[in-house]
Protein backbone atom coordinates (compact mmCIF):
# COMPACT_ATOMS: atom_id res chain seq x y z
CA UNK A 1 0.00 0.00 0.00
CA UNK A 2 1.27 3.37 -1.24
CA UNK A 3 1.62 6.61 0.85
CA UNK A 4 -1.59 7.80 -1.24
CA UNK A 5 -3.71 4.71 -1.13
CA UNK A 6 -6.03 4.82 1.71
CA UNK A 7 -7.67 1.88 3.77
CA UNK A 8 -11.23 1.21 2.70
CA UNK A 9 -13.79 2.03 4.56
CA UNK A 10 -17.23 0.56 4.96
CA UNK A 11 -20.11 2.83 3.57
CA UNK A 12 -24.08 1.71 3.55
CA UNK A 13 -25.89 2.52 0.37
CA UNK A 14 -28.79 4.50 0.96
CA UNK A 15 -31.21 1.56 1.24
CA UNK A 16 -29.24 0.08 4.04
CA UNK A 17 -29.15 2.79 6.17
CA UNK A 18 -32.43 2.83 6.27
CA UNK A 19 -32.72 -0.45 6.85
CA UNK A 20 -30.29 -0.11 9.94
CA UNK A 21 -32.07 3.31 10.90
CA UNK A 22 -35.56 1.26 11.27
CA UNK A 23 -33.96 -1.62 13.24
CA UNK A 24 -32.69 1.43 15.85
CA UNK A 25 -36.27 2.50 15.83
CA UNK A 26 -37.52 -0.58 16.46
CA UNK A 27 -35.08 -1.45 18.95
CA UNK A 28 -36.16 2.06 20.98
CA UNK A 29 -39.90 1.05 20.73
CA UNK A 30 -39.97 -2.37 21.92
CA UNK A 31 -37.67 -1.24 25.15
CA UNK A 32 -39.79 1.88 25.93
CA UNK A 33 -42.92 -0.77 25.35
CA UNK A 34 -40.93 -2.75 28.21
CA UNK A 35 -40.03 -0.20 30.54
CA UNK A 36 -43.61 0.60 30.19
CA UNK A 37 -44.98 -2.51 31.03
CA UNK A 38 -42.84 -2.66 34.69
CA UNK A 39 -43.61 0.98 35.62
CA UNK A 40 -47.10 -0.27 35.81
CA UNK A 41 -46.84 -3.56 37.26
CA UNK A 42 -47.02 -1.53 40.53
CA UNK A 43 -50.03 -0.17 39.93
CA UNK A 44 -52.07 -2.85 40.75
CA UNK A 45 -54.68 -2.67 42.96
CA UNK A 46 -56.40 -5.27 45.11
CA UNK A 47 -60.13 -5.88 44.17
CA UNK A 48 -62.79 -8.82 44.94
CA UNK A 49 -63.11 -11.59 42.98
CA UNK A 50 -65.45 -14.75 42.98
CA UNK A 51 -63.77 -18.13 43.26
CA UNK A 52 -67.27 -20.05 42.06
CA UNK A 53 -70.23 -19.77 39.77
CA UNK A 54 -72.84 -17.79 42.03
CA UNK A 55 -76.58 -18.13 40.37
CA UNK A 56 -78.51 -14.69 40.20
CA UNK A 57 -80.14 -14.44 43.92
CA UNK A 58 -77.54 -15.96 45.80
CA UNK A 59 -76.47 -14.75 48.89
CA UNK A 60 -72.72 -14.13 49.13
CA UNK A 61 -70.86 -15.92 52.20
CA UNK A 62 -67.18 -15.04 52.80
CA UNK A 63 -66.02 -17.74 50.76
CA UNK A 64 -67.05 -17.51 47.49
CA UNK A 65 -65.05 -14.65 47.74
CA UNK A 66 -60.94 -13.22 47.52
CA UNK A 67 -58.82 -10.49 46.84
CA UNK A 68 -56.50 -10.61 44.02
CA UNK A 69 -54.35 -7.84 42.26
CA UNK A 70 -55.17 -6.26 38.89
CA UNK A 71 -54.56 -3.71 37.34
CA UNK A 72 -57.73 -2.00 35.48
CA UNK A 73 -58.73 0.92 33.93
CA UNK A 74 -60.22 3.86 35.86
CA UNK A 75 -63.58 3.49 34.81
CA UNK A 76 -64.05 -0.23 35.64
CA UNK A 77 -66.21 -0.04 38.53
CA UNK A 78 -64.36 -2.74 40.51
CA UNK A 79 -64.76 -3.18 44.40
CA UNK A 80 -61.94 -2.79 45.89
CA UNK A 81 -60.51 -5.57 48.04
CA UNK A 82 -60.73 -3.40 51.55
CA UNK A 83 -64.62 -3.70 50.57
CA UNK A 84 -64.53 -7.47 50.68
CA UNK A 85 -66.29 -7.89 54.32
CA UNK A 86 -68.92 -5.57 53.94
CA UNK A 87 -70.08 -7.85 50.79
CA UNK A 88 -70.89 -11.00 52.43
CA UNK A 89 -75.15 -11.08 53.37
CA UNK A 90 -75.55 -9.47 49.64
CA UNK A 91 -76.93 -10.76 46.71
CA UNK A 92 -76.10 -11.29 43.36
CA UNK A 93 -77.95 -9.67 40.79
CA UNK A 94 -76.73 -11.28 38.30
CA UNK A 95 -75.29 -14.74 37.53
CA UNK A 96 -71.56 -14.08 38.69
CA UNK A 97 -69.06 -16.74 36.94
CA UNK A 98 -65.71 -17.83 38.73
CA UNK A 99 -63.01 -15.61 38.42
CA UNK A 100 -65.03 -12.70 37.68
CA UNK A 101 -64.31 -9.38 39.31
CA UNK A 102 -67.06 -7.99 41.57
CA UNK A 103 -68.95 -4.96 40.40
CA UNK A 104 -71.70 -2.57 42.51
CA UNK A 105 -73.97 -3.18 39.99
CA UNK A 106 -73.50 -6.61 40.22
CA UNK A 107 -74.61 -6.65 43.76
CA UNK A 108 -77.50 -5.73 46.08
CA UNK A 109 -78.51 -5.55 49.46
CA UNK A 110 -82.07 -7.62 49.26
CA UNK A 111 -83.46 -10.93 47.82
CA UNK A 112 -83.63 -11.06 44.55
CA UNK A 113 -87.44 -12.28 44.49
CA UNK A 114 -89.68 -8.81 44.43
CA UNK A 115 -92.07 -8.31 47.36
CA UNK A 116 -95.39 -10.68 46.31
CA UNK A 117 -94.00 -12.64 44.56
CA UNK A 118 -93.04 -16.54 45.80
CA UNK A 119 -90.67 -19.26 44.27
CA UNK A 120 -91.70 -22.40 42.35
CA UNK A 121 -89.93 -25.21 41.08
CA UNK A 122 -91.56 -26.66 38.32
CA UNK A 123 -90.93 -30.05 36.42
CA UNK A 124 -90.08 -29.94 32.73
CA UNK A 125 -89.22 -32.59 30.01
CA UNK A 126 -85.63 -32.97 28.72
CA UNK A 127 -85.60 -30.65 25.47
CA UNK A 128 -89.04 -28.57 26.61
CA UNK A 129 -86.99 -25.34 27.65
CA UNK A 130 -86.82 -22.88 24.96
CA UNK A 131 -83.44 -21.59 23.78
CA UNK A 132 -82.17 -18.42 24.87
CA UNK A 133 -83.67 -18.98 28.41
CA UNK A 134 -81.62 -17.36 31.15
CA UNK A 135 -81.77 -16.30 34.49
CA UNK A 136 -83.94 -13.46 35.17
CA UNK A 137 -85.51 -13.90 31.72
CA UNK A 138 -89.14 -13.08 31.13
CA UNK A 139 -91.59 -16.16 30.76
CA UNK A 140 -95.43 -17.48 30.10
CA UNK A 141 -95.78 -20.89 32.39
CA UNK A 142 -98.52 -22.45 30.44
CA UNK A 143 -100.71 -25.21 31.94
CA UNK A 144 -102.88 -27.79 29.52
CA UNK A 145 -106.54 -27.88 29.98
CA UNK A 146 -107.41 -30.96 31.91
CA UNK A 147 -109.67 -33.38 31.37
CA UNK A 148 -112.99 -31.38 31.91
CA UNK A 149 -115.08 -30.69 29.08
CA UNK A 150 -115.59 -27.42 30.21
CA UNK A 151 -111.81 -26.04 30.69
CA UNK A 152 -110.83 -25.36 27.06
CA UNK A 153 -108.16 -22.68 27.51
CA UNK A 154 -104.57 -23.32 29.00
CA UNK A 155 -103.98 -21.31 32.29
CA UNK A 156 -101.34 -18.79 31.27
CA UNK A 157 -99.08 -17.65 34.54
CA UNK A 158 -96.49 -14.69 33.97
CA UNK A 159 -93.10 -14.89 35.51
CA UNK A 160 -89.21 -15.35 35.37
CA UNK A 161 -86.30 -17.85 35.73
CA UNK A 162 -84.61 -17.51 38.88
CA UNK A 163 -82.18 -20.14 38.62
CA UNK A 164 -80.90 -21.90 35.70
CA UNK A 165 -82.36 -25.90 35.03
CA UNK A 166 -81.10 -28.35 36.87
CA UNK A 167 -81.33 -32.58 36.24
CA UNK A 168 -83.42 -34.45 38.58
CA UNK A 169 -83.45 -38.33 39.60
CA UNK A 170 -86.21 -38.38 37.59
CA UNK A 171 -85.84 -42.09 35.55
CA UNK A 172 -87.18 -39.40 32.93
CA UNK A 173 -84.67 -37.31 32.88
CA UNK A 174 -86.94 -34.40 33.86
CA UNK A 175 -85.33 -31.03 34.49
CA UNK A 176 -85.99 -28.51 37.64
CA UNK A 177 -86.96 -24.70 36.84
CA UNK A 178 -86.86 -22.30 39.58
CA UNK A 179 -89.29 -19.81 38.60
CA UNK A 180 -90.66 -17.11 40.36
CA UNK A 181 -94.21 -16.11 40.17
CA UNK A 182 -96.94 -13.75 41.71
CA UNK A 183 -97.81 -15.54 45.46
CA UNK A 184 -101.67 -15.80 44.24
CA UNK A 185 -100.13 -17.68 41.28
CA UNK A 186 -97.99 -19.91 43.36
CA UNK A 187 -100.38 -23.01 44.04
CA UNK A 188 -102.02 -23.52 40.68
CA UNK A 189 -98.47 -23.48 39.46
CA UNK A 190 -97.25 -25.66 42.09
CA UNK A 191 -99.90 -28.04 41.94
CA UNK A 192 -99.97 -28.53 37.88
CA UNK A 193 -98.71 -31.82 36.48
CA UNK A 194 -98.06 -30.37 32.62
CA UNK A 195 -96.25 -26.85 32.32
CA UNK A 196 -94.99 -25.63 29.37
CA UNK A 197 -92.23 -22.68 28.97
CA UNK A 198 -93.05 -19.55 26.38
CA UNK A 199 -90.26 -17.36 26.32
CA UNK A 200 -90.90 -14.18 26.33
CA UNK A 201 -89.19 -10.95 25.26
CA UNK A 202 -86.92 -9.12 27.42
CA UNK A 203 -88.51 -6.80 29.54
CA UNK A 204 -87.47 -4.47 32.76
CA UNK A 205 -87.00 -6.72 36.11
CA UNK A 206 -88.25 -4.56 39.38
CA UNK A 207 -85.70 -6.96 41.40
CA UNK A 208 -82.80 -6.03 39.43
CA UNK A 209 -83.74 -1.98 39.30
CA UNK A 210 -80.61 0.20 40.43
CA UNK A 211 -80.56 -0.27 44.54
CA UNK A 212 -81.33 3.15 46.47
CA UNK A 213 -79.18 2.20 49.45
CA UNK A 214 -75.83 0.71 47.47
CA UNK A 215 -74.79 -2.79 47.02
CA UNK A 216 -72.00 -2.47 49.67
Amino acid sequence: MTNHEQPLRFRPTGRRRNRIAAGVALAAVAIGGNIYVYSTLDDATPVVQVVRDVPAGTQLSADMLRTVDADVDATVNVITGDRLGSLVGSYAKVRLVSGALVTSEALQTGPLVSPGNSIVAVQLPDGSLPVGTRERAPIQLVIPPTSDPSSTAPTVIEGRVVGLPVETTSALGDLSLSVEVASDDAPTLAAADVVRIVLNEPADDPATAPDEDGAS
